[in-house]
């Protein structure tokens, strides 16, 4: 295969997600793990852990609502997003109150993710094959069934693949969803072990995974070992509709996710922030 034949990432995606919410109207899911840990060498404490969590739901390539947690050894820490008519609200208490958000979240596009997947080189790709039938389609000659329904047509088609990238088309990978592209790349050095694979059901999967090497790492002496994952499903849009949300007036309006993650720091779900205007409707 020559460079401008080369097989790429986006090309299998595309050819997994072939008629699949073509027309744009689709509802893509993107989780995102960190789970954290620390061991002491010799043994003697029990292992500290802390996991990030963050889940986004768009619809129609417009957020539809997010959740961020962070989970260790103290009370957990979570706070939502969701659409409020035309702009978002926030939560502290999982959904109790919600508080006016002053900004319009941008943190996937489903283009440029798509575009760049189009830039990463794949190695090699090994897949599974299902044999499955194609419903309400008669091989010529086939009896109808009772009720007038013809037998269905066997048909294959891939399930699943495991695809093998390079390290330098791995790291591309991890930038899609990096603010600062020099921030994967400081991971370089650290990249231990990565995993990537697509899956075809009702939805389309990429998954993927890495852990970093621990001697990038160190608290008191501790190793730390990280291991990230990614997880985005596209699957054509239904008719679900959320639950609406409905602001309260003692809540204060916050500016940006920053600040929502500020006043959950601050203190327990209830408590005021040091500054902030007050929300209603």
């Amino acid at each position: 295969m020559t460079a401008e034949q080369r097989l790429t990432l986006g090309a299998l995606y595309r050819e997994m997600r072939a008629g699949l919410g073509d027309a744009g109207r689709v509802r893509v899911t993107l989780e995102f793990q960190q789970r954290t840990i620390a061991v002491a060498a010799d043994g003697a404490t029990e292992p500290a852990y802390l996991v990030l969590e963050t889940l986004l739901e768009y619809e129609d390539r417009v957020l539809d609502r997010g959740q961020v947690g962070l989970l260790g050894s103290g009370p957990p820490k979570r706070f939502m997003v969701a659409r409020h008519g035309d702009g978002y609200a926030y939560t502290l208490d999982g959904g109790a109150r919600w508080g006016r958000l002053d900004t319009h979240p941008r943190i996937f596009s489903l283009e440029d993710f798509e575009a760049e997947l189009g830039q990463i080189a794949v190695e090699d790709a090994t897949f599974d094959v299902l044999t499955g039938v194609r419903v309400g389609e008669g091989a010529p000659g086939a009896e109808p069934l009772p009720g007038g329904e013809l037998a269905g047509v066997p048909e294959r088609f891939v399930d699943a693949l495991d695809v093998s990238l390079d390290r330098a088309a791995f790291l591309r990978l991890l930038q899609v969803f990096s603010a600062d592209a020099d921030d994967d790349l400081d991971e370089a050095p650290l990249l231990d072990a990565f995993s990537v694979s697509l899956e075809a059901a009702e939805d389309v999967s990429l998954q993927y995974w890495w852990s970093l090497s621990d001697t990038g790492f160190a608290a008191a002496g501790i190793p730390v070992r990280v291991r990230r994952s990614v997880s985005i499903r596209v699957a054509a849009l239904g008719a679900a509709e959320s639950a609406a949300v409905s602001l309260d007036e003692d809540m204060p309006d916050v500016a940006d996710l920053d600040g929502v993650w500020g006043f959950l720091r601050r203190g327990p779900a209830g408590a005021e922030p040091e500054t902030g205007p007050r929300g209603g409707g």
